[in-house]
């Protein structure tokens, strides 16, 4: 967590910002309906829209036909309902192309643009941006909300050098046009683009003058740019400032921008040494992160709710027209009475057959998930036992910072293993974060401590990359109970790739290795109830996903590390 980007969505207005002497209906019957839109009174808009579309299809007004459908799509797009604003947003467009209105067309093009890049579909925003721009080459306010959106998109598939070409673009034709508020927002946006190159004294800069330009606007204060400004100041060890920002951009901020924010504030005090004041804003982003995660529940199961009432009112709606169906059926001839029995009755039977048997299937399936969770959700006596003696200990030596930390390992743990046990994936970050809070909670109960290393390729993204739960921490665990048990230096490796073939996952240690001969007749290893659990997950996921998980156990070569391998071979 670092930085905040303005996801730019912006919509141009069609027709209601341009006046035309020469159509007899007048393109300024458009303004109201637009102005309904902008004031989000979405159902007298489409009140309007529809009574001008129905005008315009009667007498044959095609650009007035292309601009309603056009409007019908911005109110779908602010309702959230993308396939019905792409279907009017087409018909729109066949009739455009038909007229090669290149302005209309510009801001229909844009408009298809933003609904894609709302969807995540960055290349197909990427196209309609790229066509908007080539229908209108005029520097006008239209051209430089193109710009600003163009650069968004750009930036978020990583094409950096286009990206920052576009933004500068951008930022030239906002001040050209004398565009406050845009220039602000790309500004903001280009901060971000710098804080992701590492590039602090640039992103410092284009904050501070989003800031100003705010400022001269009087516009409220930017939650966002604030966080980028703090962010990278706290990145240049300016932390007094850079909390301060932060400090400022709480009072405005929504509750998902306050994660962001106390989250930051923990490590920026964390980083001073502030035990104390870290702590407390890392128990408010946790506080947030579980009310966000509250929410976000709530809303699910009120959807859940809502979809299983419509479907028992669609039920009960079918089996009234089947009865229907059946009593007008019972009314003919008798012959064809004998017959339409017959068939009912073998349908209902297939029917039946066909639940029963779906039914069985989905209670076992049920029952398997049920089951997993339970076992993901149970952590090892044990170890927690170890982990508050360890604590104990820390706090009989009076030693805070020590005790501090290992409680934030193990209650990362905790909430970590929590968090992700009812779920089947995991991103590999979050994995790699329990293995780190694990490995270091086992090295300080263990005695002698041992050392381990955890070597993620810089190419793999691992905040897009999911892998299933809790799959590599028996291995770990395997490593740390039986195979490094014995050694006086005991080490751990776990190595991360990504090659063609997909995502490679190593761990390694330097105990006294396994027996290969015995692994291949009896096919075991040293096996623990996790272990087992890992084996049942590994062959449920193959049987899913046709050999999505590969595992290799062997001896380890190397010099340093000549106990057990574990290699782990994903097909992400």
């Amino acid at each position: 967590m670092r930085a905040f980007f303005i996801a730019i969505v912006l919509l141009s207005s069609i027709g209601a910002d341009a006046q035309s002497k020469n159509a007899p209906t007048g393109t300024d019957i458009f303004a109201p309906a637009d102005s309904l839109i902008r004031l989000k009174q979405f159902d007298q808009a489409t009140v309007r829209v529809r009574a001008i579309l129905a005008k315009a299809k009667a007498a044959q007004q095609k650009k007035n036909m292309a601009k309603a459908y056009a409007l019908m799509g911005n109110i779908f797009l602010m309702q959230r309902n993308p396939d019905k604003a792409l279907e009017n947003y087409f018909l729109s467009l066949n009739l455009y192309e038909v007229n090669k209105d290149t302005i209309e067309l510009s801001k229909l093009y844009t408009n298809i643009g933003t609904l894609y890049s709302m969807l995540k579909e960055l290349p197909k925003a990427r196209v309609y941006y790229l066509k908007a721009l080539s229908s209108n080459k005029h520097e006008n306010v239209e051209r430089l909300k193109t710009l600003t959106n163009l650069a968004g998109v750009y930036a978020e598939l990583r094409e950096k050098k286009i990206a920052f070409n576009t933004f500068n673009q951008g930022i030239s034709l906002a001040v050209k046009l004398n565009n406050l508020p845009l220039e602000a927002v790309l500004r903001t946006n280009l901060s971000n683009f710098f804080i992701e190159e590492k590039d602090w004294n640039n992103a410092i800069i284009n904050a501070r003058n989003s800031l100003a330009l705010r400022n001269k606007l009087q516009q409220p204060l930017s939650v966002i740019t604030l966080n980028n400004l703090g962010y990278a100041l706290v990145q240049t060890g300016q932390f007094k400032e850079g909390i301060s920002c932060y400090t400022a951009a709480l009072n405005t901020a929504n509750p998902q921008e306050k994660k962001q924010l106390y989250y930051n504030l923990y490590q920026a005090h964390k980083s001073l040494g502030k035990l104390p004041e870290s702590l407390k804003y890392l128990e408010q982003y946790n506080s947030v992160k579980d009310a966000i995660s509250k929410l976000n529940y709530e809303q699910k199961v009120a959807e859940i709710t809502a979809a299983y009432e419509s479907l028992k009112k669609q039920n009960r709606i079918n089996n009234l027209e089947k009865q229907n169906i059946l009593q007008k059926k019972q009314l003919r001839q008798q012959l064809f009475l004998i017959v339409a029995v017959i068939l009912i009755t073998l349908l209902v039977s297939v029917l039946i057959y066909m639940r029963f048997k779906n039914y069985k299937i989905k209670a076992a399936l049920e029952k398997s998930q049920i089951k997993r969770q339970l076992l993901l959700l149970q952590l090892n006596p044990h170890f927690i036992f170890n982990a508050l003696q360890s604590v104990q200990r820390f706090i009989y030596l009076k030693d805070q910072e020590q005790s501090m930390q290992y409680l934030n390992s193990f209650s990362k743990l905790i909430r970590l293993t929590l968090e992700n046990s009812d779920k089947d994936l995991i991103p590999l970050d979050e994995e790699i974060e329990i293995l780190d809070n694990y490995l270091r909670l086992q090295s300080l109960n263990h005695s002698p401590a041992f050392s381990y290393q955890i070597n993620v390729s810089p190419a793999i993204e691992t905040e897009n990359i999911e892998i299933p739960v809790m799959l590599l921490q028996p291995f770990v665990e395997n490593a740390v109970i039986h195979g490094i048990r014995e050694q006086k230096e005991g080490k751990i490796k776990i190595d991360i790739s990504q090659e063609t073939d997909g995502l490679h996952i190593c761990i390694i240690d330097n105990g006294q290795g396994t027996n290969i001969a015995a692994s291949q007749t009896n096919n075991k290893m040293h096996r623990s109830m996790g272990m087992d659990i890992l084996s049942q997950r590994i062959q449920e996921f193959n049987r899913e996903n046709k050999s999505y998980i590969k595992l290799t156990v062997s001896n380890q070569q190397d010099v340093n590390y000549q106990g057990t391998a574990i290699h782990l071979q994903l097909a992400i």
